[in-house]
């Protein structure tokens, strides 16, 4: 919910390309002056921080900076988030360098997150830093690319027309994603901040059938945003309140969207299999109908009887490889992730060792709630976390053992509800789902899977929160 409220996930619109009218970064941007503001960030109702952004011109193109702060209430723990950012832009308004960074605490010590990009030509050179992992990596760029940082900035210092609809060539730095996003442009409105009331045009940007809407001045500032999920940002004075909270305690934003279970209050672990009628849920999760789960209609079935799965015995190269593959937070090429891996699984089968990375990652990750960017090389140093980081822990050590494995995400039951979860998919034959934070070896039915895949596609989720969803529990043996 914080990613989509940053605006820091991205994915592919599903938008006609040829629909709207791209914006031209080879026009001069004319940007002028500089800036400092700050928003205030609430969640229904509760201020849980602020974010400042600077804007300076330089001799060719500008520099956009911005800090922010929060406190988020996660099952009833406070944990405390600071981003950092800065967007470097050429003549044209077209991206020269940017950097990120993400800290936020945990139960034992801060994760720390740090990406860097350059563009070269055509290509946006990385580098990823985290804990003591570095990695880099190049990407071709077939346009030009913004960053959430800099996207109003430059839609305003290339000027747009209110009715029109403009397409954008984003980059998440954060997830490390590359998409396509559109923005569309009312009429202007006036927003009311503190005191003082100033005139902005109210612009509605789509990714992926959920749409913010940001009401921004004529020089690219935001004077006010709001999410469908419950965000609203408001500008305030500079300097001012810069308490990431009053008095009043956050709401707590894994309690607020949870999905009810009707017709079930018992212990999951224990099923072999289940029927669900999924209620008001979008479309579009393509990882709803496949292996142990069968979807038809609203309805969907899952055991976890392997020899049900209808894609047994066959796995593609391609898929082989991606999902065996390192990459900068499933650092399975690290020395310390395959001397582990070595160590817990060396001369068992694949099944056993699936079951012996499992067991070990429930055993030794502390279970916390953790806002960070997961990182297997710094879940394996401080043992702490929540699904994402035992999900990605055990998906590096798998990977080191040699076993194909992939994340899922999607909702699992406990405590009477759905919430959102992490965790792997192994393949023994199969794609076999486990969970090392619940230290479950299969996991049990009430794992509802909706997609696969990194941090990317799991932006697709936030369309499911805020509906007034429900899972019934029709069956379960």
């Amino acid at each position: 919910m914080w990613l989509f409220l940053m605006g820091l996930n991205l994915k592919d619109s599903y938008a006609e390309k040829d629909a709207f009218e791209p914006l031209d970064l080879s026009t001069p941007s004319g940007t002028t002056g500089a800036a400092l503001s700050q928003r205030g960030v609430y969640y229904r109702g509760s201020r849980i921080g602020f974010i400042r952004e600077r804007l300076s011109p330089l001799e060719q193109g500008y520099r956009a900076e911005q800090t922010g702060e929060l406190t988020l209430n996660v099952l009833g723990r406070e944990r405390q988030m600071r981003i950092e950012g800065s967007v470097t832009t050429l003549a044209s308004g077209a991206l020269a360098e940017f950097d990120f960074r993400l800290r936020t605490s945990s139960g034992r010590s801060p994760f720390e997150t740090v990406i860097r990009g350059v563009v070269n030509g055509d290509a946006l050179e990385l580098n990823i830093r985290s804990a003591r992992s570095e990695r880099s990596e190049v990407r071709e760029l077939d346009e030009p690319i913004v960053l959430p940082l800099n996207l109003y900035y430059s839609l305003a210092g290339h000027g747009w027309t209110s009715g029109e609809t403009y397409q954008v060539r984003l980059f998440d730095p954060m997830t490390l994603a590359e998409g396509d996003a559109t923005v569309a442009v009312k009429d202007a409105e006036i927003v009311r901040w503190g005191s003082r009331e100033e005139e902005a045009f109210r612009l509605q940007t789509t990714f992926a059938g959920l749409t913010t809407t940001a009401w921004v001045s004529e020089t690219g500032e935001v004077l006010k945003e709001e999410t469908p999920l419950g965000w609203t940002l408001i500008k305030e004075a500079p300097g001012s309140g810069l308490e990431v909270r009053g008095d009043r305690p956050p709401n707590d934003v894994a309690i607020l969207s949870a999905v009810p279970a009707i017709g079930f209050s018992g212990d999951a672990s224990s099923l072999n299999f289940a029927e669900l009628r999924l209620v008001d849920f979008p479309g579009g999760f393509d990882e709803l109908d496949g292996g142990r789960q069968h979807a038809e209609g609203d309805t969907v079935t899952i055991t976890i009887d392997v020899s049900a799965y209808a894609d047994a015995s066959i796995l593609s190269p391609d898929a082989r490889r991606d999902a065996l593959a390192a990459d900068a937070f499933a650092q399975s090429d690290d020395v310390a992730i395959i001397e582990q891996a070595t160590r817990i699984a060396e001369g068992l089968s694949a099944e056993d060792t699936a079951r012996a990375l499992n067991d070990w990652v429930f055993s030794h990750v502390s279970k916390s709630p953790t806002l960070s960017l997961p990182s297997a090389v710094e879940v394996l140093e401080q043992r702490v976390g929540d699904c994402n980081e035992h999900t990605v822990l055990f998906v590096a050590l798998a990977r080191a053992s040699g076993l194909p494995t992939r994340i899922a995400t999607g909702l699992a039951y406990t405590g009477g509800q759905f919430y959102y979860h992490a965790w792997p998919e192994v393949w023994i034959d199969a794609w076999v789902p486990v969970d090392p934070t619940f230290g479950q070896f299969p996991a049990d039915p009430l794992h509802v899977r909706l997609l696969t895949g990194g941090l990317e596609t799991q932006y697709e989720i936030l369309k499911l929160l805020g509906r007034g969803a429900t899972i019934e529990v029709l069956r379960t043996e």
